[in-house]
């Protein structure tokens, strides 16, 4: 049986200095279309928000997903060029329209989890408070997490199950498709009731690779070989068709592909509970 589980990394809400960065490309490369796509682009609001997609898609199939919110601390040091695609952009969890979705997503059967801070994969106080500000906005415990960049040490999942997670999603492959270390099955590096569960498949990876569906099969078929869960991770921000052009459709398209082989779905959180069904 094919088991699958959609996720949503929240790194970005809305538009900012990619305005500037993109047009600066497409000036690089003397692409005036690219020029005026940008400045047109700024009359449109919402590019980045990606949830109206995103609860259409998945509402239409039937299906919910974990989507994990990030509350990034890093403050903008215009002297430290490093700090500026950490600083500049992003949204603050206690935002009104922030917390409005979050509400509506939680009651609404999709799973909210913790997109772990930059910093956060080696800072107990930075998960803690993580997760109580957004255990407060649910109210509610959240119980999953996955670092900002994929981000972790030897330290990481100890920290997080000290701080209260049940399970993270922060393993797997920043530059390609595949399961990391052929990983496939859900594991418990701590020995306890704490798991690692692999995700295989990330938007900018897909969109990168040559022959993606016939590697999409391939990935698959192991899952189902190894009686694991498919986890997807598609970024809220990337449904922008100007600045992120076919990932739309091949999220639909791999949805697609699931369901024709009789996919069953979960949230990260619904998995949890069933493959821990007997410890409990």
């Amino acid at each position: 049986m094919l088991r699958v589980a959609l996720t949503h990394d929240v790194d970005r809400v809305r538009k900012s200095h990619q305005y500037i960065t993109r047009i600066g490309r497409s000036l690089v490369k003397l692409n005036l279309k690219g020029v005026v796509e940008q400045l047109l682009d700024l009359t449109i609001n919402d590019q980045y928000w990606g949830f109206d997609e995103i609860i259409k898609i998945e509402s239409d199939f039937g299906v919910k997903s974990t989507c994990f919110f990030l509350n990034e601390s890093i403050g903008l040091n215009l002297l430290k060029p490093s700090s500026w695609k950490l600083a500049l952009g992003r949204y603050k969890i206690t935002e009104k329209r922030i917390v409005n979705i979050i509400k509506w997503l939680d009651a609404n059967g999709w799973e909210i989890g913790v997109h772990g801070s930059y910093f956060s994969y080696n800072s107990s106080k930075l998960l803690v408070n993580e997760k109580k500000t957004l255990e407060e906005i649910v109210g509610h415990e959240i119980i999953g997490i996955r670092q900002h960049y994929i981000n972790m040490n030897d330290s990481t999942w100890k920290l997080q199950f000290n701080a209260g997670f049940k399970y993270d999603s922060t393993w797997g492959l920043g530059d390609e498709i595949g399961y990391r270390g052929n990983r496939i099955k859900p594991f418990t590096p701590l020995n306890n009731s704490y798991y690692v569960i692999p995700f295989a498949v990330m938007d900018s990876c897909f969109a990168s690779t040559l022959n993606k569906w016939e590697k999409l099969q391939m990935i698959i078929d192991q899952t189902i070989e190894k009686d694991s869960i498919l986890v997807i991770n598609w970024h809220t921000n990337n449904y922008s068709e100007l600045d992120f052009p076919e990932y739309k459709n091949n999220y639909i398209k791999i949805i697609e592909r699931c369901v024709s082989m009789g996919a069953v779905f979960y949230t990260l959180k619904d998995y949890y509970k069933e493959i821990t069904k007997d410890e409990q």
